[in-house]
């Protein structure tokens, strides 16, 4: 793309120097990603400053260097533009360099839910034959092999990775797309004037206040995709049931748009009556539109209903008639490290894998196994280090006061001492076993199973590495457990011996 064209059509950025006659091929604000004929962006951080490493962005082969105001000393080959607003500028450069989106977006935003609400969305769609694909933070699955990516990511990536991401999702042939907005991306712009079609909301609990500073402004992230991203004419579909889903559906009255409320109160569009645990997962029982449905669905846990039965109203919000889009739900598959099951216990013990790793996750989790659980409920767990602090006491409560066996652990330690947060977390549970590293108490937990308990090894889910100081190693718990399985000796399986 011609650089004067950009400037035509983004009128905030101004010429400070160098030439404009240039052809941009590339949109980034990560010097190290900077190819040859690049567009640079300078972004300011809370840790880092891109005009420190504008030098290593021109020597990568940038062309344009677009500041805060500040004149850089560059050879006279390079542009260097000005923006009031960077990160805005940023979003709306990436945006018209790789125009092109999928038909039909939806975005959903939430504190625990996100991953798995856009992939039964995906399957959903995928069902009715409409291609369609799931980005977050399991990377992306799509009805296109070519497409897939299994690779961990950022939940939401940044600008130029995100538009490029659906640029080629449509040049793909793909015409549905549901993708993860953190509150991190919409906190930082990375999707300024990304139009969603269908915006949903899972809940918000404690999590992130390590960067928002308190829940009112996380909730003020949030509430973006729902303000500034969803289009006049558009759907939000909200879970009522949580207090912060009411107080967005609320503040929503005002806006020209369809609201769909998902929950177990009588008022819900989309009512949960039942989700009652069964061998082979849950007994569903929804009403919707005057109408009252039943069906199976094959996963664990009973707030999985909740997810379940949001990306359904949001498959219907996005133009499927109602009868296909909950008709799709007995199908649904189990997501990639939630509630995930790691089968293999000589004696019938269930191993489950989840994500949980916020206070609300965990209990969750743990509430919603119980009722299928008729020996013990154990649990591996622990929590990241320079993160939110003020949510590991609360978590051991929480598993002191659902787990009958807890096994407190590390999780990505990163910079703080393992010890150190592994004892901030038993002081919420005292009675927790205190075992490090993470790969011994998952085996010592797994050697401890009777046939009829479940365990919960929570926390890390789809994450294939573990950071421990500025390291990061190769750790999977599902792989873990597994080989624990296979080394567990049948003679000993649901002894409970070690």
């Amino acid at each position: 793309m011609r650089l004067t064209e950009l400037l035509t059509q983004i009128p905030g950025l101004t010429v400070q120097a160098g030439p404009t006659d240039k052809t941009i091929a590339q949109v980034t604000a990560n010097s190290r990603a900077v190819q040859p004929g690049g567009l640079f962006v300078a972004l300011v951080g809370k840790k880092t400053d891109g005009h420190d490493f504008i030098d290593e962005a021109i020597t990568n082969g940038a062309e344009v260097i677009v500041t805060d105001g500040r004149t850089p000393d560059v050879p006279a080959h390079i542009c260097v533009l000005a923006s009031p607003d960077s990160r805005a500028d940023y979003a709306r450069l990436a945006a018209k360099m790789y125009p092109a989106r999928p038909a039909i977006l939806t975005g959903v935003t939430g504190t625990n839910g996100k991953t798995s609400v856009c992939e039964y969305l995906r399957q959903i769609w995928s069902r009715a034959t409409w291609p369609s694909a799931s980005v977050g933070t399991l990377g992306v699955a799509s009805d296109i092999e070519a497409l897939n990516s299994n690779s961990a990511q950022l939940t939401t990536p940044p600008s130029e990775q995100l538009f490029s991401l659906l640029h080629n999702l449509r040049k793909g042939g793909i015409t549905h797309a549901a993708f993860e907005a953190s509150s991190h991306g919409l906190d930082q712009m990375r999707l300024h004037q990304l139009a969603v079609n269908v915006a949903v909301f899972t809940n918000l609990s404690r999590d992130h206040l390590d960067w928002h500073g308190d829940m009112d402004s996380y909730f003020a992230a949030k509430a973006k995709l729902f303000f500034d991203n969803l289009l006049d004419g558009g759907t939000a579909v909200i879970n009522i049931d949580d207090k912060w889903g009411q107080r967005l559906y609320d503040q929503l009255q005002s806006r020209d748009i369809v609201l769909w409320s998902v929950g177990v109160q009588d008022k819900a569009d989309f009512q949960i009556i039942s989700a009652d645990s069964q061998h082979f997962g849950l007994d569903l029982q929804i009403k919707a539109a005057g109408q009252t449905f039943r069906y199976p669905l094959a996963l664990s846990g009973e707030f999985q209903a909740i997810n379940a039965v949001t990306a359904a109203a949001a498959a219907h919000a996005s133009g499927m008639p109602l009868q296909d889009s909950f008709g799709a739900l007995p199908y649904l598959s189990p997501v990639r490290g939630r509630m995930q099951p790691i089968r293999g216990h000589p004696a019938g013990a269930r191993v489950i894998i989840d994500f949980a790793h916020t206070p609300d996750a965990l209990e969750g989790a743990l509430k919603g196994l119980r009722p299928g659980t008729s020996g013990r409920l154990n649990l591996v767990f622990g929590c990241g280090g320079d993160r939110d602090k003020g949510k590991r006491a609360e978590m051991g409560k929480i598993a002191a006061t659902h787990a009958d066996k807890i096994y407190v652990t590390d999780d990505n330690p990163r910079t703080e001492r393992p010890a150190a947060i592994r004892s901030e977390i038993l002081s919420g549970c005292p009675e927790a076993y205190d075992i490090s590293p993470r790969d011994k108490a998952i085996q010592m937990a797994i050697a401890e199973l009777d046939s009829e308990d479940t365990l919960l090894i929570a926390g890390k889910g789809h994450e294939t590495s573990q950071t421990i100081g500025t390291e990061v190693l190769p750790f999977d718990d599902a792989s873990v457990a597994r080989h624990a399985l296979m080394n567990l000796p049948d003679s000993r399986a649901g002894t409970g011996e070690l």
